[in-house]
């Protein structure tokens, strides 16, 4: 019998009951969310069970299973994709320009003098990981055809985003002491919580010996492992891929530790590079210039609009994290109750951000998942046809 991951159930779930509408827009937000409540979890058995798909398909809750669900990890990158294709045209670039200058005038000279040295491309990155990751993004947004359909000003908007991210890491990672809520090395910030594990015997990014082995590591974009298959005309496919281990391929988990547990406790989450960094950086420096008078998205709508976007580009680029990696750094006690000056600010999670009145990139990014999701089972099914006749034999 073919093992499912829970999401992919969710998925065939979908599909089975396209015509009631009610059912399916629960799916969706369970999908999304993941499970939160043991009710959650009995309802999708249940209709599981009720549909008949309980005898061609075994239902796996396994960590490493849901970890290695190319279906969720599609359907985020192409969540990422859709998304940003309407939302890049929601977000001023007046707005995003200031905040992005704001965060540049933040730069100490050293630093200033090293951004600008990337940028000119007078330093080469390949000893600088984020540099590596971030100076691909500027090149693949220019040149790659996945990136084609979007408008020049929404290509702009989207370097600006990135830019801004990398200038947060950067102040982050110098530990400028004027940043505050320093929350590294706290809660699911800590090392032994965080869970994350590098794997190793990897070859470094850019380095000569993996350049005469291959030219690309991978050709996927987003949260796509380098393995998974992905079809050569998808918008995911990077035809000049990534020469550096992207963070989807860089990172495995350890399961006792208190960030892999609960994120593989919504049963539908994988995980990239544990709780984001990168997030946590980019809303230090945002209470620094509300501190200072200079910050641009300070009400719900426009904060949200912003990290929608954020979060959506780094996903999508090289998928440094999945949604539920960056989004969680906003349910922490101390973010939270610095950023009350933004009214709703503890109402923003997965649904709101991503479905609420995003609807029509997300049932495109599912409906183009569930077709991913028939044929990647489709060929599992096939491969256990292989196996039993083998045995039989």
């Amino acid at each position: 019998m073919v093992v499912l991951s829970f999401g992919q159930a969710i998925l065939l779930l979908m599909d089975h009951y396209r015509a009631d509408e009610a059912i399916t827009e629960n799916l969706k937000k369970i999908y999304i969310k993941g499970v939160e409540t043991a009710e959650d979890y009995q309802k999708i058995m249940d209709l599981f069970h009720k549909s008949g798909l309980g005898s061609q398909y075994e239902i796996s809750t396994d960590a490493s299973v849901i970890n290695e669900d190319s279906s969720r990890r599609y359907f985020e990158t192409h969540l990422a994709y859709e998304t940003l294709f309407v939302s890049l045209d929601q977000l001023k670039l007046a707005d995003i320009t200031a905040h992005y200058n704001a965060l540049y005038s933040m730069l100490s000279e050293e630093l200033r003098n090293k951004f600008d040295g990337y940028i000119a491309g007078q330093i080469v990155p390949k000893n600088d990981n984020f540099a590596t990751e971030y100076m691909d993004a500027f090149a693949k947004i220019k040149t790659s055809e996945s990136y084609s359909h979007f408008s020049d000003t929404q290509k702009d908007t989207l370097v600006l985003i990135l830019k801004c991210s990398w200038l947060g890491v950067m102040m982050a990672m110098a530990k400028f002491p004027a940043l505050p809520l320093n929350l590294y090395g706290t809660g699911f910030f800590s090392e032994k919580d965080r869970g994350r594990i590098t794997k190793q015997g990897q070859v470094a990014p850019m380095s000569e010996e993996f350049l005469k082995r291959m030219p690309y590591y991978s050709n996927h974009f987003g949260l796509m492992k380098s393995y998974m298959p992905v079809p050569k005309g998808d918008v995911i496919f990077a035809e000049n891929g990534f020469n550096f281990v992207k963070p989807s391929d860089q990172n495995t988990f350890d399961p006792t530790a208190s960030w892999p547990k609960k994120n593989f406790s919504t049963l539908v989450n994988p995980f990239s590079c544990s709780i984001s960094g990168t997030t946590l950086s980019q809303l230090r420096c945002m209470k620094s210039l509300k501190e200072n008078g200079q910050m641009e998205f300070d009400s719900l709508e426009k904060f949200s609009t912003f990290l929608k976007c954020f979060t959506s580009s780094l996903l999508f680029n090289s998928g440094g994290h999945v949604y539920n990696e960056f989004l969680a750094v906003l349910k922490i006690p101390e973010i939270n109750d610095n950023f009350n000056f933004i009214e709703g600010f503890e109402t923003i999670d997965a649904i709101t951000l991503l479905w609420n009145g995003n609807e029509r990139a997300f049932n495109k990014a599912i409906e183009d998942t569930i077709d991913y999701t028939k044929l990647i089972l489709a060929k599992q099914e096939c491969h256990e046809q292989i196996k039993e006749s083998i045995q039989l034999k």
